[in-house]
């Protein structure tokens, strides 16, 4: 089975969430890089703003076709309880070339939010895994058992 992780990251964290379900599947990976610059509070404040409204951003052109994998990993740091913009816009963008999904969302506070939801409507379809990490957990061994039931549940899949 070929499986792409695409991932937008702003911090770093969901990256490196990223890399280690991408290790764990033996899977490529693919960043979704906004267009517009991403310093600074204005641009915070946007990127809030642009989560809020459901605005689709500019984002670089992917270089990986998610139509050529079996199934495609999006992950998302919660932006205000939603999918980062510029992950919508990739979504968005390539929802028609998904066979299947899993998702999963980074979060520095507490609680998901509507994240899966909004990209299970976004995709139109229902994932075959999901993962939720804290950032607190990402340094808990704890969060072990986690990253084995989402893939696991992606390899059986």
């Amino acid at each position: 089975m070929r499986i792409l992780v695409v991932f937008y990251s702003h911090s770093g964290r969901t990256r490196q969430v990223a890399a280690e379900i991408a290790r764990r599947c033996g899977a490529d990976m693919e960043e979704v890089l906004d267009a517009r610059p991403s310093a600074g509070a204005c641009a915070a404040l946007r990127s809030i703003w642009d989560s809020l409204t459901g605005a689709v951003p500019p984002i670089e052109t992917p270089s990986r076709d998610p139509a050529d994998y079996d199934l495609v990993i999006l992950g998302t740091p919660a932006w205000a309880w939603r999918v980062a913009s510029p992950m919508r816009s990739y979504v968005m963008g390539n929802v028609l070339r998904f066979r299947r999904v899993a998702f999963f969302c980074t979060q520095a506070g507490s609680g998901k939010g509507p994240v899966f939801s909004e990209l299970r409507r976004l995709c139109h379809q229902t994932p075959v895994s999901t993962l939720f990490v804290t950032e607190t957990s990402l340094a808990e061994p704890t969060q072990q058992e986690p990253f084995q039931n989402f893939t696991k549940r992606l390899m059986s899949a």
